[in-house]
């Protein structure tokens, strides 16, 4: 099997491909203006485009998504760059129930699968009204999500017949445990704050949530895609859809069953000091 390259660092630009006559999402959302401008996304992978959400701070990490390669059926999709930060959520929804308050570049936390999708919808509403019905916002599939971590393609009815199915492959590589600047995972500082175990010779520099992007992104210029929360995803685990897919793992995840890239699980009610997101964005040609 062969595995995409995971090089240590990566940096993104923004390219664009002009759609309508509108103005820029990020400018449009910034100014108000009405003057008829174009609107783009990109067109080549590893390429962002930036939403300025109204109310947040000037010096806070904007909402950006990065367009990610197909693989299989699926089509290339824009996805965003960093986990929702706490800026991010609480300028949209006016509340903010992370645990971990220490800035708004901290991954937002204690959400639920719903308490997501509510965030979804309500971003579309901060649009201006001309944009809401090409713009539009979810959770990452799970079929999504793994191309995006860079696994190969996978073979499953349902995403539990592809849970823990790839072994010994992770958001970093093939190396274990985490090498050095791999992710927000446990370490000797998490253990002694929470008494969880740990692997010896591991300090990734946090007792708990990190600022997004604290580390080196993905091949695909993607942070956190390991580590720091789990991340919330579209999709039901089974056909008793009495579990929802979450992936990623979190700050003091110790299992390498779970840190693997190819782990899903978690109950649907489940809000935590680990349980985040990462926010899909979906363009409507004209």
């Amino acid at each position: 099997m062969k595995l995409a390259h995971h090089p240590k660092f990566w940096t993104s630009t923004v390219s664009f491909l002009p759609l309508v006559a509108l103005v820029g999402l990020g400018t449009l959302l910034a100014q108000k203006s009405d003057e008829p401008k174009a609107f783009t996304v990109p067109t080549e992978p590893g390429k962002s485009v930036v939403i300025d959400i109204p109310g947040l701070p000037p010096q806070a990490k904007k909402l950006e998504f990065v367009l990610i390669p197909g693989l299989g059926k699926v089509k290339p999709f824009l996805l965003g760059k960093y986990e929702l930060t706490q800026g991010q959520y609480e300028a949209v929804m006016h509340t903010n129930p992370s645990t971990f308050k220490k800035g708004p570049d901290y991954p937002v936390e204690q959400t639920s699968w719903q308490d997501a999708k509510d965030f979804c919808a309500q971003l579309k509403t901060v649009l201006p009204a001309e944009l809401q019905p090409r713009i539009s916002f979810r959770l990452p599939t799970d079929e999504e999500w793994s191309i995006a971590v860079g696994l190969p393609e996978e073979f499953g009815r349902i995403p539990e017949d592809k849970s823990r199915k790839i072994k010994n492959v992770y958001p970093w590589g093939t190396e274990w445990p985490p090498p050095t600047n791999a992710g927000n995972y446990s370490d000797e500082i998490n253990r002694r704050k929470y008494g969880a175990a740990f692997k010896p010779g591991i300090h990734d520099g946090f007792a708990d949530t990190a600022p997004v992007g604290s580390y080196p992104p993905n091949q695909y210029g993607l942070y956190d895609m390991g580590g720091n929360v789990w991340e919330w995803c579209e999709d039901w685990i089974d056909d008793e859809e009495n579990v929802r897919v979450v992936r990623g793992a979190a700050f003091f995840t110790t299992s390498q069953s779970q840190i693997i890239s190819s782990y899903r699980g978690r109950p649907p009610i489940v809000r935590n000091f680990a349980s985040g997101f990462r926010v899909r964005l979906e363009v409507t040609a004209p």
